[in-house]
């Protein structure tokens, strides 16, 4: 009996390394360009719209990962190679929908903080405060849109009602961003190699009470837009 409960703890430990590090891959896989762009590349103003182009699959690549994410968390052991590449391409048009909102708000900030800091430093704040916003607002908008059938509009709505609805989630995924963005800066080789599946995991996981209360939530705005 010990035994089995040994083997089968076994099983799903090395199930769940090897999920993270298979998915992790298939993500940076996903986003290479940028990957190359960063190592070749300095990150400047004029090069601005080099990495926002080179980031063009983060969106969807992201969904991806996070839906798998969500399956392992419900089903412990999944099929991550198959799994991951079908919720890649269901959530496909929405995710890059959305990401190029995202990212094009993201690039006019960063492109306006830097104006600012040369000739008006105290609006530099506020470009700052905006884009912080913009980054929360996404935390939700990426987990929501794979769990719920929904226009931009209405995720825009939802994910923004829920930084302030559940403000405890939205600090602790805050939270697990910077501490794995701390540990990446210590131990970039071996973390690089389940950096963003972590990251995804954990988000998904905190994320699992909310998602029942904004169940009744997004039906009801999905009931008013019809």
């Amino acid at each position: 009996m010990n035994q089995n409960i040994m083997d089968r703890l076994i099983y799903q430990i090395a199930n769940y390394v090897y999920c993270f590090f298979i998915t992790n891959v298939y993500f940076m896989v996903l986003i290479s360009p940028f990957i190359f762009v960063y190592y070749f590349s300095e990150f400047t103003i004029k090069n601005i719209f080099l990495y926002y182009v080179s980031l063009l699959l983060f969106g969807p690549a992201f969904a991806g990962l996070l839906k798998t994410m969500d399956k392992l968390i419900e089903d412990k052991i999944i099929a991550p190679t198959k799994t991951f590449w079908h919720y890649f391409r269901v959530n496909f048009k929405t995710a890059m929908s959305y990401w190029l909102i995202i990212s094009t708000l993201l690039l006019i900030l960063i492109v306006d903080l830097y104006y600012a800091n040369l000739f008006a430093p105290f609006l530099s704040m506020v470009f700052l405060i905006l884009m912080v916003g913009v980054i929360v607002i996404a935390m939700y908008g990426f987990p929501i849109l794979t769990r719920f059938e929904s226009g931009l509009k209405s995720l825009f709505v939802v994910s923004t009602y829920a930084v302030f609805r559940f403000f405890k989630v939205t600090v602790l995924n805050a939270t697990t961003l910077i501490s794995f963005g701390i540990i990446f800066y210590y131990m970039p080789g071996i973390l690089s190699l389940f950096l963003m599946s972590f990251i995804a995991f954990f988000m998904m996981y905190n994320l699992k009470q909310p998602f029942i209360i904004l169940q009744d939530s997004f039906q009801k705005d999905q009931g008013k837009e019809k």
